[in-house]
């Protein structure tokens, strides 16, 4: 029972790392003509964000060996709280870009703290299922917006509310912080410690066997799912879908993630990550080659495969890595996949904006297989290594 509601708490905490995530988006056509910006500054904006997830995550290591998760997750869904406070008072782009920089060193720490937490002391499924809930966190921000908009609200309301959310959230964690004691007193009743003393650095742990695969695995992931998300309307839009049909249409790859990553939940202690990983390379590239084919009138079916080709990947991936690398080496190479998955989700649809510019967008899907080639290798190469240690299921 203290384990179940334990991962309530974490859940919720994903929830609350979700919620800022699609905000700048849903919000940037209200926001950058208020206060005085040019549109194409929400690249610079989310560029600030990453830039805080980095660092936040490349500090990850060193930060866990001097707090516990649960101080690092309240802290951190704190820091984010008071950062979407601020957006919500931003009256300029220059107050914009460090509260941005302020949001992504918080969102860094607690997606390392919970992705590494979860993968020590619980299951595939719960993995899966935490990263629904990152889902779930993502689909507040826009159908609040929805809701509160058409009453006359601006945008600044909308993240004031979150803001609170937020701040719900965090008081629930800090009522949580009994069970985190629970647990670790469960955990050592079953011979499990966490020996901080004994965790590695970044320079030690990349030199375990294949640790470059993992890296390299969450890099093309998001250069791969970043660049969907951010140019699927627009390729939808040249193939001549009109823009409120696309914008519509887009939001089926998140659905798409949301529900396998869910459903993936249920199976995946069954069948192993591995196997996951597999079924989703499958229709992740049945998706990719059907793109140039499909018309757009149609291509709602190619966003709704896409996401749930997309789905196991990124918890999977992120579940494998003590076992792969061993539990002393799994905070500092999260924290690395971390900082990994963030450099590709800001530079690959950037590169792609740059590419098409020249081409066309017809290189969309070509655009898309380069990088899966890249993940298919990376996981492939990481299943070997699962094999060779007996540890494929």
């Amino acid at each position: 029972m203290v384990s179940f509601l334990l991962l309530l708490i974490i859940y919720l905490s994903f929830v609350s790392l979700g919620l800022p995530d699609s905000m700048l988006g849903a919000s940037w056509p209200l926001i950058y003509p208020s206060i005085g910006a040019d549109v194409s500054m929400a690249g610079i904006v989310s560029m600030t964000a990453c830039f805080g997830t980095v660092i936040s995550s490349l500090a990850f290591a060193k930060i866990s060996k001097r707090f516990s998760t649960r101080v690092i997750t309240s802290f951190s869904i704190f820091v984010t709280s008071l950062a979407l406070f601020l957006m919500s008072k931003a009256t300029s782009i220059y107050m914009m870009l460090p509260i941005s920089l302020l949001l992504g060193l918080g969102g860094g720490c607690v997606d390392s703290a919970l992705n590494n937490y979860v993968s020590l002391h619980y299951s595939t499924g719960a993995m899966s299922f935490l990263h629904g809930f990152w889902g779930v966190g993502t689909t507040i921000g826009p159908i609040l917006l929805g809701i509160i908009l058409p009453l006359g609200y601006t945008w600044r309301t909308g993240y004031f509310c979150i803001s609170i959310v937020q701040a719900a959230i965090l008081i629930l964690s800090l009522l949580g912080f009994p069970l985190w004691t629970l647990k670790e007193k469960e955990n050592r009743k079953q011979g499990i410690y966490e020996d901080k003393e004994k965790v590695l650095g970044a320079k030690e742990a990349m030199k375990r066997k294949g640790a470059v695969f993992a890296l390299l695995g969450f890099f093309a992931y998001c250069s791969l799912e970043n660049t969907i998300m951010v140019w699927n309307a627009t390729y939808m839009v040249s193939g001549g879908l009109s823009e409120s049909k696309a914008a519509s249409f887009a939001s089926l790859f998140f659905w798409g993630m949301t529900i396998g990553r869910i459903s993936t939940g249920f199976i995946a202690d069954k069948v192993g990550d591995a196997f996951m990983i597999r079924v989703g390379s499958i229709a992740l590239i049945s998706a990719i080659i059907l793109t140039p084919f499909i018309p757009v009138s149609y291509f709602w079916i190619v966003l709704l495969l896409l996401g749930l080709g997309c789905a196991p990947f990124y918890p999977m991936m992120m579940h494998q890595t003590p076992r792969l690398y061993g539990v002393d080496a799994s905070p500092a190479l999260i924290g690395l996949q971390m900082a990994s998955a963030y450099v590709g989700s800001t530079l690959a649809p950037s590169l792609f904006g740059f590419i098409s510019k020249l081409s066309g967008m017809w290189i969309f899907p070509i655009y898309l297989v380069f990088f899966f080639v890249i993940l298919v290798f990376s996981t492939e190469k990481k299943r070997s290594l699962l094999s060779s240690l007996g540890l494929l299921k």
